[in-house]
């Protein structure tokens, strides 16, 4: 398949069939490659990311959900601990942020919102001086939470 083609089945896989939003598509087409655009990858690149597409297509359920993900989880608990939250403030975020009382009840991409969010708050409470980390914390948490991290819109600096 030529890589024209390719790019097209990748667009087609993610907005079509699971149904991705443009933000998830980039969110994913980054943690694969690092680059926002699949048009800036080589083919190697295109590659690797149409395959964690057709992974994330083996991995729904029945209803055409996407199953929910027990790193994700396991990622926000995580996050909870930087906050001080328990599980009753995340199912208030979550309900703020999908409209859903429960992680457990939310896809995906739903969680992978849920997490942004999260990293949002962090960021800003480690910027006004809340949450205080050490060197070593804080090079922890930066390179734990790299790949989640919202995407730069056009014409913002790369980070």
């Amino acid at each position: 398949m030529n890589r024209r083609a390719l790019n097209h089945n990748i667009r087609a896989l993610a907005q079509g069939r699971l149904a991705l939003d443009e933000e998830t598509y980039r969110t994913v087409v980054h943690s694969v490659t690092g680059k926002l655009h699949i048009t800036d990858c080589d083919d190697e690149e295109a590659n690797l990311v149409h395959l964690a597409f057709k992974k994330m297509l083996d991995n729904q359920g029945a209803a055409g959900q996407i199953r929910k993900n027990p790193q994700q989880h396991r990622f926000i608990a995580r996050l909870m601990d930087y906050l001080r939250w328990d599980w009753q403030d995340t199912a208030r975020f979550c309900e703020r942020v999908t409209g859903k009382r429960s992680t457990k009840a939310c896809n995906a991409a739903e969680l992978s919102k849920v997490i942004r969010g999260m990293i949002a708050i962090i960021d800003q409470d480690i910027e006004a001086g809340k949450i205080q980390l050490t060197h070593t914390e804080r090079f922890n948490y930066e390179h734990y939470v790299k790949h989640h991290r919202p995407l730069p819109q056009k014409g913002e600096p790369h980070a």
